[in-house]
């Protein structure tokens, strides 16, 4: 990963939004089991060595009327029903709490004070935090050589005149464009091989950049899993990339096509939403 700014974005806003979300739902489940509960509330009295139970439903007769020992099933309930009375107020405590706090936060501000200032200033200025905008147009400035083409090698290109090397290539990168993504295509990657064989460099197929957190992952494309031959490279392949620490569902991505089971574009959507928005 590229060190373009000292402070990458603030998750802590994302993780409370969420926590807002998780906290409303739990609440409105609380309350609507509350509502099924037995009206009143327990009253418990101390009698010799036992303890008696009384059900108080009437603001004036606080002492409650007596629970026996056939119908002690209620007493379970309205003990439930006190302890999720208490919960829920505090949980409601907790969500005005984190709702107050991100009505205020604005952890885009930092990138918002280098956005400011004029062009001339900002040359001289190794930024804390970059916007968006700015961090993906220095990503993507970053210089690099891809793997060639053979001369006879079918021309395939992407909407933004890119050269790739399939169709379904063309359809992963301008998925990616539609939706935002920055990617470099076939951009070198220096990894060791397993057994002590030494270092290769790899090309993965995309390095894409999750601008909300700062990522980079890489895309594998494996479009003929139906040959043998190719689905053995292909794991080959995942054997490297786990031998450098890269493994499939954190820095990796990895698509497939089978003659059976061509690409579609909801598919690699998915996936990009999924891993890189």
């Amino acid at each position: 990963m590229n060190n373009l700014e000292i402070l990458p974005p603030d998750e802590l806003q994302r993780h409370l939004q969420l926590q807002s979300e998780k906290l409303y739902s739990a609440i409105t489940r609380l309350r609507a089991h509350l509502a099924k509960l037995p009206p009143g509330r327990i009253r418990m009295a101390r009698r010799g060595n036992g303890i008696r139970f009384y059900h108080v439903t009437d603001p004036k007769t606080p002492g409650g009327t007596y629970i026996p020992r056939c119908e002690e099933s209620i007493v379970a309930k309205l003990v439930q029903k006190d302890y999720e009375k208490s919960a829920l107020t505090e949980m409601e405590r907790r969500l005005e709490l984190v709702n107050e706090f991100i009505a205020e936060f604005r952890p885009q501000v930092l990138g918002e004070i280098y956005d400011g200032m004029p062009e001339c200033r900002r040359a001289f200025v190794d930024p804390v935090q970059l916007s968006d905008e700015e961090y993906a147009k220095r990503w993507l400035a970053v210089p690099y050589r891809g793997k060639p083409f053979a001369a006879d090698q079918p021309e395939f290109t992407t909407a933004r005149g890119e050269r790739v090397r399939s169709k379904s290539e063309v359809i992963i990168a301008d998925t990616l464009s539609r939706m935002g993504i920055p990617y470099r295509y076939e951009f070198p990657l220096k990894l060791k091989l397993p057994r002590g064989k030494g270092t290769t460099n790899f090309f993965p197929d995309f390095t894409c950049l999750n601008l909300r957190t700062r990522e980079e992952y890489l895309w594998e494309h494996f479009g003929m899993m139906d040959d043998p031959e190719y689905a053995l490279n292909a794991m080959g392949k995942l054997d490297v990339y786990e031998k450098n620490g890269i493994f499939l569902g954190k820095r990796l991505i990895v698509s497939r096509e089978t003659v059976e089971n061509p690409l579609n574009v909801k598919r690699i959507q998915n996936l990009a939403e999924e891993y890189l928005l």
